[in-house]
């Protein structure tokens, strides 16, 4: 079984979301946070990130998800699983990341679902050595 997730793209810290986004695969901090990053690394060198759309910025997710997760997603790009969108989370996550969307680069929460709550996910990359 996978350590399941989801990414919850907020306006604020505090709000609803307005797109979630599950990842059955490799969801604690080093697998899923990181990539997390690297998708934001991604988009900012675009001409239009969508950092301050919630949904967009969810769908840019999804396209970066499939990619990575299609055997060959050159010639087979939909040909992927272990992601999707949903409308809120399963029972069975382990991780919950919020990306909140204010305009500039997003901040990342995790919540390990754990009891800790949620605590900025660059501290826990820089922590581990992977960022």
């Amino acid at each position: 079984m996978g350590t399941r997730s989801t990414a919850h793209f907020v306006d604020s810290l505090d709000g609803e979301p307005e797109a979630i986004v599950y990842r059955h695969m490799d969801g604690y901090p080093a697998g899923a946070g990181a990539d997390i990053e690297l998708f934001l690394d991604e988009a900012q060198k675009l001409s239009d990130s969508r950092f301050g759309d919630p949904s967009y910025l969810a769908a840019k997710y999804v396209v970066w998800l499939a990619r990575t997760f299609a055997p060959m997603p050159e010639s087979r790009p939909l040909d992927f699983l272990s992601v999707g969108v949903i409308t809120h989370d399963p029972g069975d996550i382990a991780y919950r990341y919020t990306i909140v969307c204010s305009g500039a680069r997003p901040d990342v929460y995790v919540d390990a679902l754990d009891g800790a709550g949620n605590q900025p996910l660059s501290g826990i990359l820089q922590a581990a050595g992977l960022r």
